[in-house]
């Protein structure tokens, strides 16, 4: 499946490779939720990489509150509902059949409920002016990813930092609904015209269970 990668990449090279490897398997249930990881070593051996990139991808997993290093145990692998679910990188790194895409949805939902109606509000505002409303139309037509990306680049700095991709996961990672599907459709419309009241209210109701 085509993942689309987020503005705030992992560190380059070696590190993003087996901080990307890792975190995909831990979220596939691959390496188990309360087990440990492989040994540094192995970990190496199977990305042909070194103790210290291993280590480093160890401590940028560990601030995700995906794992917790353990004097004499190893590794560990902690339990999903500490990890940092708004961290655009776990988000990328779920896919629709993950074992923990409910609660992914579930997170991912309560955030874009704050944030969402707020950038469709400020993107719809924006619209008015002939520059942003120039960018919303480019975007017209398109999927509800192409959409959510639209809204939040046009909203730009009035929102949280993460937001854009974040809401994008949202989109990639919504459930089947061709009523909601179509909601999006209505949201861009109304961003593009400036309606900053519809497109509030079509925010919140994309969002209503």
């Amino acid at each position: 499946m085509t993942t689309t990668e987020p503005i705030r990449a992992l560190p380059q090279s070696a590190v993003r490779d087996a901080c990307d490897f890792i975190g995909r398997n831990i979220v596939s249930g691959a390496y188990a939720h309360e087990g440990k990881l492989p040994h540094e070593t192995e970990l190496g051996e199977q990305l042909g990489s070194s103790r210290t990139v291993i280590r480093e991808t160890t401590r940028l997993l560990t601030a995700k509150g995906m794992v917790n290093p353990v004097r004499h145990f190893g590794t560990a692998v902690r339990y999903h509902k500490h990890w940092n679910v708004l961290d655009p990188d776990i988000a990328l790194w779920h896919e629709p059949d993950s074992p923990t895409i409910d609660f992914m949805r579930d997170e991912l939902k309560a955030f874009m409920a704050a944030v969402l109606p707020l950038a469709a509000a400020n993107a719809a505002r924006a619209a008015l002016t002939a520059e942003a409303s120039e960018t919303a139309t480019a975007a017209a037509g398109r999927t509800p990813e192409a959409i959510m990306t639209m809204i939040f680049e046009t909203a730009g700095a009035r929102v949280y930092e993460n937001a854009r991709d974040l809401g994008l996961h949202f989109a990639r990672l919504r459930e089947p609904d061709p009523f909601k599907d179509s909601l999006f459709q209505k949201l861009e419309s109304a961003v593009v015209e400036g309606r900053a009241d519809d497109a509030r209210s079509c925010a919140e109701f994309l969002l209503t269970p």
